[in-house]
Parts: structure tokens; sequence; C-alpha cells
């Protein structure tokens, strides 16, 4: 019996071993089982290294998209990147900075306060290089206005220098008016004489007074006939300086042109100076004898009137005095109030044209700031002793 009991036990081991060696891991408990394969992967790796390997931040991406991993654990992995990544931009905000916004150059930065602070001095700067030329310009104004033409040339001879400053603010000066009278007198230049040209004929002869930097010049030259022909207009420019081709350095009151040979005479915004007279005296020697003379000038110099403060002066002293003193000075005061009348008004202007042997045949008082004359030659020879000169602009000292 005893030998039977071996050899059955020595059978059962023995079909034990043989089951065990085809299928070791079924013959195991189903506990056992479940965690042992849990501790091993399809790779036969445990899951500790495969989630350590996963947590390495050089992990692959094709690990994560290897075949031999199931879809849950490739859920569950990507997972655990995207956490990683996470926690890692959480703790370190300027990485995540420098991966969406590249850094500044340092070449291309500047510090805004710079910026203002430039800004500032360059406006604070211009205001008074404004304010210097502006200053400037008026007191070489007003000394071209209290001084002879033959002094101002010398001057000016001697100091080109100013002529520019001069015509720097003057023209300054014109981009606040709401005309310019040099466009005003090439309109009616081209109106009068380009479509009566003769090409056979010859050419309008024009002389500027007082022609700054000759654009009326450069105006009339561009002109064309009527039928496209040359150029009707010949022009000679004077001035004290001059600053380009077209001009004629000169005193205007002594001209470099012969008698009667000009047909139409310019004085633009260039009365200027003690001895007017002389200017209009020469443009009178100049000028042929159905030649014009076209004067713009501002109506201020021309147009203003003492005689409302006389009048207001005598009213005072007539309420103090007597009624027999008050007879007496009516009777003065009746001719000086006619002179004071036609003193520093327009008639007063052309009553001295008048004598220089000009008469008005055309006034155009629509613009506000300028008055334009048209003359002629009246016959008279000009009066040799006949002094004038319009009101000066005189400026406030600050």
């Amino acid at each position: 019996m005893a030998k039977e009991k071996d050899a059955g036990r020595s059978k059962k081991l023995a079909k034990r071993k043989s089951i065990d060696k085809k299928e070791p891991s079924q013959n195991l408990p189903t506990k056992k089982r479940r965690r042992k394969s849990s501790e091993q992967n399809v790779s036969g790796k445990s899951n500790k290294d495969v989630v350590a390997k996963a947590t390495d931040s050089t992990v692959p991406t094709k690990s994560i998209s290897d075949d031999k991993w199931s879809k849950s654990k490739k859920k569950r992995m990507r997972k655990i990147l995207a956490k990683q990544k996470l926690q890692g931009t959480e703790e370190n905000p300027s990485v995540r900075q420098q991966s969406k916004e590249p850094l500044p150059s340092t070449t291309d930065h500047q510090d805004p306060t710079s910026i203002d602070n430039n800004n500032k001095k360059s406006s604070i700067q211009d205001a008074f290089k404004a304010r210097l030329a502006g200053s400037r310009f008026r007191m070489i104004n007003e000394e071209l206005y209290t001084t002879t033409s033959q002094e101002s040339y010398e001057r000016f001879s001697q100091h080109p220098e100013l002529f520019e400053q001069y015509h720097q603010g003057f023209r300054h000066q014109v981009e606040s008016w709401p005309e310019n009278p040099v466009d005003v007198l090439v309109r009616s230049l081209t109106k009068t004489y380009s479509n009566n040209f003769d090409p056979k004929k010859s050419r309008i002869v024009v002389a500027d007074f007082g022609c700054g930097d000759a654009q009326l010049a450069k105006d009339l030259l561009q002109v064309k006939g009527k039928n496209g022909d040359a150029c009707p207009f010949q022009v000679h420019s004077f001035d004290l300086v001059a600053p380009n081709e077209l001009v004629t350095a000169c005193d205007m009151a002594n001209v470099p042109l012969s008698n009667e040979s000009v047909d139409v005479c310019i004085f633009c915004l260039s009365l200027m100076g003690t001895n007017l007279a002389d200017f209009v005296r020469e443009a009178h020697r100049v000028l042929k004898k159905i030649g014009r003379v076209h004067i713009a000038e501002v109506r201020s110099r021309i147009e203003y009137s003492h005689s409302n403060k006389t009048g207001t002066k005598d009213k005072k002293k007539q309420g103090k005095s007597s009624s027999s003193e008050r007879k007496d000075k009516n009777s003065s005061n009746d001719k000086s109030n006619i002179d004071s009348k036609v003193e520093g008004t327009l008639d007063e202007f052309l009553m001295v044209l008048d004598k220089l042997g000009f008469e008005c045949v055309k006034k155009d008082r629509s613009n506000t700031m300028f008055v334009m004359l048209e003359l002629k030659k009246n016959g008279k020879k000009p009066d040799r002793t006949l002094d004038f000169s319009a009101k000066p602009c005189i400026y406030k000292r600050r």
C-alpha cells in the first residue's frame, strides 16, 4: 500500500511539473496572477520603470506611440507628460514667456522717457529759433523803413546775410496772408498783355523795384502767348542784394536802365525808406509815355489818418477856453482840420503822386490788408524838391 501511495504521489508531481512548464502563469492563483501581470508590462518591464522613464523630460514621443502599448496605457502616459510640462512652466514663468514672446533686441530698444525729453528739447529749440528769426526780421524791417535807400544799399552790400535773414522772416509772414500781392500782379499782367502780344513786335519790358528773390520774374517768364508762343515778358529785377541771376543789386533810386525803356514798373511792398519820392521819380524816368506803374502796398501805411486825434484834443481845449477864444480858434482850426483829414490818407498819397508826374487810373481796395493802384503819366514833370515818406512800421521794444 505504501508503495502504491508513493507511486501515485510521484505521478502527480510529474504531471504538475509538466503543466508548469507549459503554462506557468495559469497554475498560479488568480490574485497572484493579477499581481504579477500588473507588475510586468508587455515588454517585460515593471510599471515603476515605465513611469520613471515617462517622467523623464528626455522621453521621445515614439515611446508613447509604441505599438506594444495598449490604448489605455498610451492615454495615461500622455496625461503624465502633459502634467509634468504644466508643472514645469508654473514653477518657471520666465520660461513660458520666452517660449511665447521673443526677447527684444538691445539695439532697437529706447527709453520712452528719453524720447519724450528729446522731443521737448527739439520743440523748445524750434520755438526759440522762430522767435529769434521773427525779432531779427522786425529789426531789419524797421531799419529799412527809417533809413534812406543809399544807406540800406551800403549796409546790405557789406553784410549780405541780412538780406536772407530778412526774407526768411518775410516768407514766414506771407504764409499767414489771405493772398500774396505778387500772385495778383502776375494775373493782372498776364491778362492784360499776354493775350494781345504780337511775337513780331518787341516783348513787354517789366521793371520790378524791390523784387526780393524775383518771384514775380519767375512767374512771368513761365507765361506763354495766346497761341502758345514764346514768353511775352522781359523782366528786370532790382534789389539791395542779388540772391540769384535774375536780380541786379543796386539802389532803387538809381537803377541801370535807360530813359523811357520800360513798359511796366512794379512796386510790390517795396516802398521802404525815407526817400520814397526818389523811387517814384526814377520810375518816371525809365517808364515809356504809355507805360503803367503798379503799386501794391500795406493799407495801414497809406490809409492812416490823424484827424480823429487832433479833433478830440481840440474839443478838450475848447471846453476850458472862453467863448470869444472859441470863435478865433474855430476859424483857425477849420483850415487845420482840412489838412489833418488829408494827411495820412489815400487821397494825400495820390496828391503826392500827382506832383511826381502820375495819375491814378485804377484802385483796388477789396483786400483787407493791401491796396492796389495802377498809375500812368499825367504829362507833368516830377517835382524835384518834394519829399515824401509813408508811415513806417515801428515795433514795440520788449
